[in-house]
């Protein structure tokens, strides 16, 4: 790539020396710090390096970028799994229940929350804010009360999370910064394994524990590097704010690089966007970013319908006009929505004209399928025959099997002091003759599931997608939808580089892959989603639908926020962008964001007096066509 004046200073950098990359959208940071870590290499073959990003959909865009390049000796990793490769080196530094297993989101929905409000003799409603309160001080590093709930069923729920996650033997993704926090503080010879150098892309997205892991990193002699744009911070859910790498220069002592040349958006689409962003009060001052000189001109439109259905018909033919007319390929167009209800009515309406579009949410619905949970399970215990979570998962999936059952084993595996999993294993040596309720049932499942496991040869190199799809034909393990089927082996080339090649690697990145694949560009569908969806997509085309106040900004978000969130859905796209709106709104999508029913609807306010006035929708649509 031919390298900016701006990226050579970046590539020149003392690798022994902290220093912040702040760079806007489309800019080249990725490539830049790629080519950075690679030419440390050609240089210190030995050195020790980690790239960082915070999203598993931002790590598979570093992933292609450094195959692409044919820099394969740079290895990076999502947060997360940088966290669980330093505790697996360190055991029992965490205070986790060991083996490390991480509860997915079936089986906190289905399993965890509904077991704890029985127990608790509350709701899962109720369940969900204690959690809630609990992850976020583990996020934030500091309380923060519901005052909704009680000290004496807050202090009860700590009581039982301890013991319930300590006998099923699980751990939430969303803590694991916090115990490599933990386990950093309280443990000065913990085995970094002799890394040297992290590179953090996408800082802005780090929350308070997140930077304090850092921070402590950097105590150890770590250098840090700071890759991001705090433009784009909108995780405030998870307490990240941007003043993490606002504040980073500062708090470091570090060289502050920044990137100001896009390469993405067309100047239209930049000027437009700019005027936004320039809006955020909590903004400091910075360079403005700048269209390179390859960029094309672009074409915007800010395009306002009567009603919700007239908006909804409006982005369909929209979008038959960019395929049909400017030659865009279905893929390369993303829809974007602030509020689910919205999109419900886009898809519908893409649907009724006959446009093919990729659903996220339907394709995540697989991993809630009864044979895919099933078979999830099984591979689970493949790996781990005393595995509590799954061989629970087995028995709730088990008609005929229910709470008090399960109760029963709990009870059990709490007087031996021992996990759920070795209970069913022994238990199952005695005929069940401890368990009164569903015994025959119970003892005649686990025999069928451990026939299952006693066919599986292990013996393979890696490729466990297709792996699993071979056992499946084979007869070996249970059937599954054909979509699964396929999804599983797209997951052999979505591998996290940091980490193992084991079956219980690749089943712990089963979920979260498939989210990933569900952003990635589908061949003759245009893709539809919100926009805290879209960061780090780019596309030739976006249409953001739905821009009226109360919806964007959304009333139950963070002003700036919601306008850091309109600007990362707006510098997506290289050549199109259009924003539109409703005057009135009937029916499910006059609920999205603040309720107005029938009601005159206002602009969104972030719009309010930019490069770009608003137009007709229909008329705008006719002149197309015409």
């Amino acid at each position: 790539m031919e390298y900016t004046s701006e990226q050579l200073k970046i590539l020149e950098h003392d690798p022994t020396k902290h220093a912040c990359i702040l760079a806007g959208p489309g800019t080249g940071k990725s490539s830049t710090v790629i080519s950075y870590i690679s030419k440390i290499y050609s240089k210190e073959s030995n050195k020790i390096i980690r790239l960082l990003t915070f999203t598993r959909a931002a790590n598979s865009e570093l992933v292609n970028k450094i195959t692409e390049a044919g820099h394969e000796k740079v290895i990076s990793s999502t947060v997360h799994s940088f966290a669980i490769s330093i505790l697996l080196k360190n055991p029992g530094a965490s205070n986790l229940p060991e083996p490390l297993r991480i509860a997915d989101d079936w089986e906190w929905n289905e399993l965890i929350r509904r077991d704890l409000a029985r127990k608790l003799r509350t709701t899962v409603r109720v369940v969900d804010k204690l959690k809630n309160e609990m992850s976020a001080q583990w996020e934030s590093l500091s309380p923060e009360k519901d005052e909704s709930i009680s000290d004496e069923l807050r202090g009860l729920f700590m009581g039982m999370w301890e013991e319930h996650r300590r006998l099923y033997g699980y751990t939430l993704l969303a803590e694991l910064p916090f115990r490599l926090k933990v386990a950093l503080e309280g443990n000065p010879e913990l085995d970094l394994g002799g890394i040297e150098l992290v590179c953090v892309d996408e800082y802005q997205d780090l929350n308070a524990c997140d930077l304090k892991c850092f921070h402590l990193l950097s105590e150890r002699g770590i250098t840090i590097i700071a890759i991001g744009d705090d433009d784009q911070s909108i995780y405030q859910f998870r307490k990240a704010h941007p003043d993490g790498i606002r504040n980073f220069s500062k708090e470091y002592q570090a060289i502050s690089y920044p990137l100001t040349v896009s390469q993405r958006c067309g100047n239209k689409i930049l000027n437009w966007a700019s005027y936004v962003i320039k809006g955020d009060t909590s903004r400091p001052p910075k360079p403005s970013l700048r269209p390179g000189k390859d960029n094309v001109e672009g074409q915007v439109g800010y395009l306002v319908f009567n009603r919700e259905g007239k908006e909804a018909e409006g982005v369909a033919r929209l979008t038959n006009w960019l395929i049909n007319k400017e030659k865009i390929p279905i893929e390369e167009i993303l829809i974007l929505v602030r509020t689910e209800n919205i999109g419900k009515l886009q898809k519908k309406v893409l649907g009724s004209m006959g446009i093919p579009y990729a659903d996220p949410e339907e394709t995540l619905g697989l991993l809630r399928d009864r044979n895919t949970r099933q078979l999830l399970c099984i591979l689970r215990l493949i790996v781990n025959r005393e595995d509590s979570l799954a061989w629970w998962g087995i028995l709730n999936l088990t008609h005929g099997i229910g709470p008090e059952a399960i109760k029963e084993i709990y009870e059990l595996a709490r007087q031996k002091k021992c996990s759920f999993g070795k209970i069913i294993v022994k238990e199952l040596e005695n005929d069940f003759r401890n368990v009164s309720t569903s015994r025959n049932k119970i003892s005649a499942q686990i025999q069928e599931i451990n026939r299952i496991i006693e066919k599986i040869d292990l013996l393979n190199e890696g490729r466990w997608g297709s792996w699993i799809v071979d056992q499946i034909k084979n007869n070996k393990l249970p059937e599954i939808p054909d979509e699964m089927k396929t999804l599983l082996v797209k997951i052999d080339d979505f591998r996290d580089s940091i980490e193992q090649k084991g079956l219980g690697q690749y089943i712990n990145q089963i979920e979260p892959i498939i989210k990933d694949i569900t952003n990635s560009k589908t061949a003759g569908r245009t893709r539809i989603m919100t926009l805290s969806r879209s960061k780090g997509l780019t596309v030739r085309a976006t249409i953001i639908v739905g821009a009226e106040d109360g919806i964007i900004p959304h009333p139950k978000g963070d002003c700036q926020e919601e306008r850091r969130l309109l600007y990362v859905g707006m510098t997506r796209p290289r050549e199109y962008l259009y924003i539109t709106r409703a005057r009135r709104r009937t029916g499910f999508t006059a609920r999205s964001g603040q309720a107005n029913i029938a009601g005159v609807r206002c602009p969104c306010p972030f719009l309010d007096g930019g490069p770009v006035s608003q137009q007709d929708g229909a008329k705008f649509l006719n002149q197309l066509d015409s």
